[in-house]
């Protein structure tokens, strides 16, 4: 998803069809199949940066530029085959994109990631050190007069690839906690036993009234959760409809579309925790055991819904209800 939005928001046609061959059939592609059917097979791409880090640092150097920095945090770049790089042009303001084969001396992995969820995403640091890229290959920029391209940078297209991306996120976190929901049911189904001091002992752990009671609201928390999802999703399906040719999408549009997104990636977080957390209530004491797995779940969601803080999405959205002010475009709004 990040990939295949950034090269048809930042990349011009040439570009994008030496990186996505198959490129006409993205715009006849329909929202229900999945973008990986078309490009994984041809190509496989991770980003090395992190918004909170310094920038890499380009130069210019003839027909080449020269990327050199620091990343504490980059997903899959270890296991990919290559990698979107990002910095800003010497003695500028202006920020480059470019993707370049992961396998090369200039790129080197820490292979420092221990955190407790999201383990198998190869997310430490990463050191570029003298990767050198044809300008030819800078997304949005004209190679000869080595400046940006403005039909391409300079439209509010642009804007739309970071409410798609949060809507990414949101669906992670409700897919993860479905999916944590219907192992605790398994092991509830099968395992857990009826408390045998409560008053009104039950036979069965599923005869047990805050048991039922339990798993019927995390149910429809995550089945709103769901509806909503697929609301954003149709509104950015409709905005990219709308506008994805023509480009002439209004901030007011933009905005509408941004905060209907906040507004899952708020309930999808707080859901998401709330439930995979929530299970082991319903499970019982024997499912924390190690082996069990359960709190996979919630370490990966309590992991990644850090990435961005969702409190600023709170703050956005409110701004919004109360005063009708849509957000300003940035790279994580």
């Amino acid at each position: 998803m990040m990939f295949d939005n950034l090269v048809a928001v930042l990349g011009d046609h040439e570009i994008f069809k030496i990186f996505v061959p198959n490129h006409s059939a993205v715009r006849e592609h329909n929202a229900n199949t999945s973008s990986i059917e078309i490009y994984q097979p041809a190509f496989s791409s991770r980003e090395a940066e992190n918004l909170r880090n310094a920038d890499l640092k380009i130069a210019s150097d003839g027909d080449e530029l020269v990327f050199d920095g620091f990343k504490f945090f980059n997903t899959g770049g270890v296991v990919s085959d290559a990698t979107i790089l990002e910095g800003v042009l010497e003695g500028t303001e202006d920020h480059i994109f470019t993707i370049v084969p992961t396998q090369q001396p200039g790129i080197q992995f820490g292979h420092d990631w221990d955190n407790i969820g999201m383990r198998l995403t190869e997310s430490g640091s990463v050191k570029i050190e003298n990767v050198r890229v044809p300008w030819t290959d800078a997304f949005g920029w004209d190679s000869k007069t080595k400046k940006p391209i403005a039909e391409v940078l300079k439209v509010p297209f642009a804007s739309l690839l970071l409410p798609t991306i949060q809507l990414v996120f949101s669906n992670f976190y409700v897919g993860i906690a479905l999916g944590a929901l219907d192992e605790a049911k398994k092991w509830t189904t099968s395992k857990t036993r009826a408390w045998p001091f409560g008053g009104d002992n039950k036979e069965k752990a599923t005869d047990e009234h805050y048991i039922l009671a339990r798993y019927g609201n995390f149910h429809a928390h995550l089945r709103a959760a769901e509806a909503l999802a697929d609301r954003a999703g149709e509104k950015i399906r409709d905005i990219y409809a709308d506008h994805g040719e023509k480009r002439d999408v209004s901030a007011r549009r933009r905005g509408e579309v941004a905060e209907c997104v906040a507004s899952i990636k708020i309930v999808a977080t707080d859901t998401s925790l709330r439930v995979t957390s929530g299970i082991f209530e319903v499970t019982g004491a024997s499912s924390t055991a190690k082996k069990v797995g359960l709190d996979r779940s919630w370490r990966d969601v309590r992991t990644h819904t850090l990435h961005d803080p969702v409190a600023y999405k709170e703050r956005e959205l409110g701004t919004f209800y109360l005063l009708d002010e849509v957000p300003e475009p940035t790279w994580y709004t």
